[in-house]
C-alpha cells in the first residue's frame, strides 16, 4: 500500500505545461459552448496568459488539430482530429468487444447505455453510447463529467485507493455541491458498491434521471471504465433499479473477463 502511494506521488511530480495546456484547449473546444472561441475567451476559460495561449494555439493550428477562421477570429477543432479519431477507434479492441453488449442490454431494457472512461485524475468522459428508442438521454459522446458524478462515477470511486477517492470527493467539483452529510453518506455508499459490484444514482445528480453502473476491471484489478444504464426515474424505481444493477454487473463482469481483466469479487 505504501509503495503504491509513493508511486502516485512520483507520478504527480511530473508535468509538461505546454502539453497540459494543449489538451485543455482541445477539450474546451470540444464543448458546445466553446466550439468556436476567440483567443481571449479560451485564455480566460483556462486561466492561461494570452501569450502562452496564443503560442499553443499557433502550434495546434500548424498541426491541423485546430483551425482558425480569419474572418471571425475564432478557433475550432481541426480536420486532422477526424483522422486521429478514426484511427483510435480502429485500434481500440475494447470498443469492438463492449459495444455489442451495450446494444444488447439497451434493446433488452429500453434504457440508454453508456461506456464511461476515466481521464486524468478528476474527469470522466463518455466514449460510446447506445440510445434507447423511446427515452434516449440526450448526452453526446465526448461529454466530460467530474469523476464523482452519477452512478458511473460511484462505480469508479468505489474501486480507487481510499485516499484518492476521498480527495476527489472533497474537491466537490461535480454537477452539484455536496454537504458534509452527503459526503459522509457517499463514502458509506461506496462500501456497499464494492460489496454489490454496482452503483445506483436516483435523481440526486440530475433531477428526473436515474442510472445504474458497474465497473470494468483490467488485469491489475483496477478500474478505468464503467458501463451504465441511464433512464428516467420512473423507469428505475425500487426493485427495478436493483434488478438492473445486478444485470449491468453481470454484463460488466463478462466484459472484464473478455478483456483479460480480473474481477476481485463474484
Amino acid at each position: 500500500m505504501e509503495k503504491k502511494k509513493e508511486e502516485k506521488k512520483e507520478k504527480r511530480k511530473y508535468n509538461v505545461p505546454a502539453v497540459d495546456s494543449a489538451f485543455k484547449i482541445l477539450t474546451l473546444l470540444s464543448r458546445k459552448k466553446f466550439s468556436k472561441s476567440n483567443l481571449t475567451e479560451i485564455a480566460k476559460a483556462l486561466s492561461l496568459t494570452p501569450t502562452t495561449c496564443y503560442r499553443v494555439l499557433q502550434k495546434l493550428e500548424e498541426l491541423s488539430v485546430i483551425r482558425y477562421d480569419q474572418s471571425s477570429k475564432r478557433y475550432s477543432l481541426g480536420p486532422y482530429l477526424v483522422v486521429l479519431g478514426e484511427r483510435a477507434k480502429e485500434n481500440i479492441l475494447d470498443l469492438s468487444v463492449i459495444e455489442p453488449y451495450m446494444e444488447e442490454i439497451t434493446e433488452e431494457t429500453g434504457l440508454t447505455s453508456f461506456l464511461v472512461n476515466r481521464i486524468g485524475q478528476k474527469k470522466s468522459t463518455i466514449i460510446s453510447k447506445v440510445e434507447a428508442e423511446q427515452f434516449g438521454i440526450n448526452v453526446s459522446v465526448g461529454r466530460h463529467f467530474s469523476v464523482v458524478d452519477g452512478a458511473y462515477g460511484k462505480s469508479l470511486l468505489a474501486f480507487m485507493d481510499e485516499d484518492e477517492s476521498d480527495e476527489l470527493i472533497r474537491m466537490n467539483d461535480g454537477l452539484r455541491p455536496l454537504s458534509e452529510e452527503e459526503i459522509s453518506n457517499l463514502k458509506e455508499e461506496l462500501k456497499e458498491v464494492r460489496e454489490k459490484g454496482y452503483a445506483i444514482a436516483f435523481g440526486e445528480y440530475i433531477e428526473g434521471i436515474a442510472g445504474v453502473a458497474a465497473p470494468i476491471f483490467n488485469n491489475r484489478e483496477t478500474v478505468e471504465m464503467s458501463i451504465a444504464l441511464v433512464g428516467m426515474t420512473t423507469q428505475l424505481k425500487g426493485e427495478e433499479a436493483v434488478r438492473m444493477g445486478e444485470r449491468i454487473k453481470k454484463v460488466a463482469d463478462e466484459i472484464s473477463y473478455k478483456l483479460g481483466g480480473r474481477v476481485p469479487f463474484t
